[in-house]
């Protein structure tokens, strides 16, 4: 189901609900309703909210469930906006048509949280009423964060219980809403996937710019039920590993040019929600199969390199002899007229008394191993008759021994 199979009637249904909910609480209810939760924690000797979380777990937790496995149960999160249904600018919360839709199903064969008993109870506290938290003497942050925490837990048990179908009233799932935290993991590890479904599309937005393939991915019940496409932070260590596992990264993705690679990138992500969720045989499933993908695109780079290497150079190029670098070595290039070769060993010294001038050159550079000189012919000064003077005795050194 989607968006358009949504029937008018369920959207004015839950117009109403919006129209007709519960009005403010007085201070003196708001007051009340805070002093009985105070004196049950009081009793309980436990912090406020460690009481409301195990008060929801122990006595509300057990309204939730249903003696009949075949129920289809209802999950919402946030607001539906752009509905065709909708007036223009108008904003509808998916709590109300949730709860709409499951009123107008046969009786008995769907139910949704609020609904329930524990659900109705957990209502009744009116934890996010300004005049709860000021009794609570809470400011808006602390009471919203006690508010949270109660129906998370709420919602915990509520997604344990669901046994069938889930439906899910939502379009991009946020990181931190209660959908994602707390009732999609429990409902993957026990409905399972395939009995996740989503009432409206994946938001067009999402899916800009990306290619068929992996539009048509990203729509797949199995995959939204994973993934998420907002970056997101908590100072809690637990929902930040769960949020950061699922994220995919929706310009990065773009950025990737074939299907494969994108499709790698969505399973990736969805490699790493089963990790955490313990699903070990789709963890290994999936890792296989983006080990293929990912294998396959490596193949793929270099035999483009090869054809590249192939092809015939420009004319001019063919035409004209290329020019022969000199040798050079890792230290520069060498003296011109000296052949080296840097695999030969050192070689013995041999005696310098030789028959020959070129003999004699050639064994005063075998101490160099790999060079091979060059003699040339030096001309031989001409013969001057008038006497050159003795050249000066060398300067007496200074050093005391040590040679500088």
């Amino acid at each position: 189901m989607n968006q358009e199979a949504l029937p008018n009637e369920v959207i004015d249904a839950a117009r109403k609900l919006r129209n007709e909910g519960a009005r403010p609480l007085t201070r003196a209810e708001g007051l009340a309703i805070a002093q009985k939760l105070r004196a049950g924690a009081m009793s309980a000797n436990k912090g406020l909210t460690e009481y409301l979380v195990d008060f929801v777990h122990e006595e509300l937790g057990p309204l939730v469930t249903t003696p009949d496995p075949d129920v289809k149960s209802a999950f919402w999160s946030h607001v539906v906006e752009n509905h065709p249904h909708l007036e223009e600018n108008e904003t509808l919360s998916n709590e109300y048509i949730a709860g709409a839709y499951t009123a107008a199903q046969p009786e008995g064969s769907t139910r949704f949280l609020e609904g329930t008993r524990g659900g109705k109870e957990l209502v009744a506290l009116r934890l996010w009423d300004k005049a709860v938290q000021d009794g609570l003497r809470l400011d808006e942050e602390e009471g919203k964060a006690l508010a949270s925490a109660a129906w998370s837990a709420l919602s915990q048990e509520y997604a344990i219980a669901t046994q069938s179908e889930a439906a899910f009233f939502a379009g991009g799932l946020a990181p931190w809403s209660v959908a994602y935290q707390t009732e999609l993991p429990e409902l993957r590890t026990g409905t399972g996937l395939d009995n996740i479904h989503f009432m409206y599309p994946v938001p067009e937005r999402d899916l800009e710019g990306l290619l068929p393939e992996t539009q048509a991915l990203l729509s797949e019940d199995r995959v939204r039920a994973q993934v998420h496409h907002m970056r997101y932070e908590d100072p809690d260590a637990k929902r930040a590993r769960t949020a950061e596992a699922g994220y995919v990264d929706l310009t990065m993705l773009r950025s990737l040019t074939t299907p494969e690679a994108q499709r790698a990138a969505v399973l990736d992500a969805c490699a790493r929600v089963a990790q955490l969720d313990g699903r070990t045989a789709d963890v290994e499933r999936l890792t296989s199969e983006v080990l293929s993908l990912r294998t396959e695109q490596a193949r793929e780079i270099p035999a483009a390199e090869v054809e590249v290497e192939r092809e015939a150079p420009p004319a001019e190029e063919q035409q004209q002899p290329k020019a022969s670098a000199p040798a050079v070595s890792t230290h520069g290039q060498y003296l011109p007229g000296v052949t080296v070769n840097a695999r030969t060993g050192p070689a013995p010294l041999e005696s310098l008394t030789l028959p020959t001038p070129e003999k004699a050159a050639a064994s005063a550079h075998a101490f160099l191993p790999g060079v091979v000189p060059q003699v040339k012919p030096i001309a031989a000064p001409a013969v001057n008759s008038t006497p050159t003077a003795a050249p000066p005795a060398p300067e007496q050194s200074r050093d005391a021994g040590m040679g500088v």
